[in-house]
């Protein structure tokens, strides 16, 4: 493992083989072309004070699967990710408001990704999943990009491609509630309350996804939460969705922290279980005698 605090300085200089970088909390900006092409690259964690993701920051980190953004981005530049492969998932806080061309394009692996309800669509700019996990998953939906006379896709398909990005999950609101950055116990906690604890089992149509599964992909997600709505439902632990992950993979992969939690859980519930019997004394003199003869 190769670490690197990035500190967003011109000209700084970041190792070719880095594995793992953690932008440090000063940062506003992940400047243009800042890890482009860095094949080694695994993982990157995000202070909350980055703004904006310049173009091309990204661009072709093959093995970039963990990404942590900050809570504050309101920029994605042209091709920040583009041909990222191994991404699987992306968190987009409630702030951003542009992204630009082809921002996410081959990330072939990318299958969740959800336009925050407030986004101006004028500013997502054109094709910004093609060649995705997603996109096929909104082909799949019915949705096809189409092309006028002169074989530019159409304005109207791209609307539809973008609107769909922002309610494709509306059908799942406790999964979108695990999806938002600002999660907290309270939310869990309250939305099961309202609710009933049934809403912990609901698995969406388009992930087959369970709210655990979903929370514990969230970098965000703090472990008491995750642990809170483990405890509601803790069979889905080891069920596999559509992509055939399971909750506990999924925080092995995303959150630490929330893994922690459920193992903690899960050796409190055995534990429960694990009633210590009493041997009476002629019991006693019987388990000792069948100990001797197996020796």
């Amino acid at each position: 493992m190769i670490l690197h605090i990035y500190h967003g300085l011109d000209n700084e200089e970041v190792p070719e083989d880095v594995t793992h970088v953690i932008v440090d909390s000063s940062v506003t900006v992940i400047k243009e072309n800042a890890f482009d092409a860095w094949e080694m690259l695994v993982s990157v964690i995000m202070g909350d004070n980055v703004k904006r993701i310049e173009s091309y920051a990204f661009w072709q980190c093959h093995a970039l699967r963990f990404l942590r953004l900050s809570n504050t981005l309101e920029y994605i530049g042209e091709c920040a990710f583009h041909s990222c492969l191994s991404l699987e998932a992306l968190f987009l806080p409630s702030t951003v408001k542009s992204i630009g061309n082809r921002a996410f394009v081959y990330c072939e692996s990318l299958i969740l990704l959800i336009l925050p309800n407030n986004i101006d669509l004028s500013n997502v700019d054109y094709d910004i999943i093609a060649n995705t996990a997603i996109h096929q998953i909104a082909e799949d939906e019915g949705l096809e990009y189409e092309e006028d006379d002169e074989l530019y896709i159409t304005d109207e398909s791209l609307s539809l491609f973008k609107e769909w990005m922002i309610h494709h999950m509306d059908e799942a609101p406790f999964h979108k509630l695990c999806y938002d950055l600002s999660i907290t116990t309270k939310y869990i906690n309250d939305y099961l309350t309202e609710n009933g604890d049934d809403a912990a089992l609901q698995i969406d149509t388009i992930h087959g996804m369970t709210p655990l599964h979903m929370l514990t992909m969230n970098p965000h997600a703090p472990a008491d939460a995750i642990a809170a709505l483990f405890n509601v439902n803790k069979q889905d632990v080891f069920c596999t969705d559509h992509h055939e992950n399971t909750p506990l993979e999924n925080a092995r992969e995303y959150n630490v922290g929330g893994l922690i939690g459920i193992i903690s859980s899960l050796c409190s519930h055995r534990n429960s279980l694990s009633t210590p019997v009493e041997l009476s004394d002629t019991n006693r003199e019987n388990t000792s005698a069948s100990k001797r003869r197996k020796l």
